[in-house]
């Protein structure tokens, strides 16, 4: 028998699935340089416990993300801000893995006594996303995201923490979309102090419209719940994205919690991609 002829059906079924996965929701979007999936700037570290986006993509970003917390009756106040250095990798036309890294952090805080600045390598973030489902339009893929213990914000203290969850999209035409996500997130910490397990659930919905194929604006909302009360905040979220030539994109987006008692006033960034 010729082998020749058993191998070529068998590539082909072995390539199939990602071939067919290839298709639909993920392939109709309007520029591949503009960025797309839900407003990435949250009230943890690095990307924890934000929506992530259903489609593969390969890229490398750079970004800034900062954030305030304001309690006059208190006698309390603190900055944040963070270089961000981010990363993805179609490893298949249906399988990403990604990472983020909180290149430096910067925390200035002061109460009515003492005022401190702290700067340090913030926390690191590893996961991957499998594109499981698509039916035309819609596309469902679930991930996992691994917080490693790498910030040095707390000289005695690490924090180890995982995601797990899945995004949601339906793209009918190739300029207008509706996003969602739903994970768990869970944290510890390590070291001298208290362990402090906690676990929390975010919930994101969201659309995106482009007006053309170099401008497209977002609008989100998250709920997270658990790790300070049952409702730890509603948050609107809104993003304005741009693209420059075929490969390079830029983000602006904010949040603000509205309900709940994150204590955080705002959350905002710029981020610049490089798609490949």
């Amino acid at each position: 028998m010729n082998m020749s002829r058993l191998l070529v059906p068998l590539v082909a079924l072995l390539l199939l699935p990602s071939a067919v996965r290839a298709e639909g929701g993920c392939e109709e979007w309007i520029s591949p340089a503009l960025a797309e999936g839900p407003v990435t700037f949250g009230f943890l570290s690095a990307d924890v416990a934000t929506g992530r986006r259903a489609c593969p993509r390969t890229e490398v970003g750079f970004g800034v993300q900062g954030g305030a917390i304001i309690e006059t009756a208190n006698l309390y106040g603190a900055v944040t801000g963070a270089g961000l250095l981010s990363g993805s990798l179609a490893v298949r036309p249906d399988l990403e893995v990604f990472a983020t890294l909180e290149a430096v952090r910067v925390q200035y805080v002061q109460n009515a006594t003492l005022t401190g600045t702290v700067i340090s390598l913030g926390q690191l973030t590893v996961g991957g996303t499998w594109m499981a489902l698509t039916r035309g339009p819609l596309v469902v893929s679930p991930s996992v995201r691994l917080q490693l213990p790498t910030s040095f914000a707390s000289p005695r203290t690490r924090t180890l923490g995982g995601e797990v969850g899945a995004a949601v999209l339906y793209r009918p035409v190739n300029r207008f979309e509706v996003h969602g996500y739903a994970g768990v997130d869970t944290a510890m910490s390590l070291g001298a102090a208290a362990a402090l397990p906690r676990a929390g659930f975010l919930v994101n919905v969201g659309t995106e419209y482009a007006l053309c194929s170099g401008f497209a604006a977002v609008l989100d909302a998250n709920l997270h719940f658990g790790h300070r009360a049952a409702l730890d905040y509603l948050a609107p979220a809104i993003g304005l994205r741009f693209r420059a030539g075929e490969h390079f994109g830029a983000e602006l987006g904010a949040s603000m919690p509205v309900l709940g008692p994150e204590r955080a006033l705002a959350i905002g960034g710029l981020k610049l991609t490089y798609r490949m």
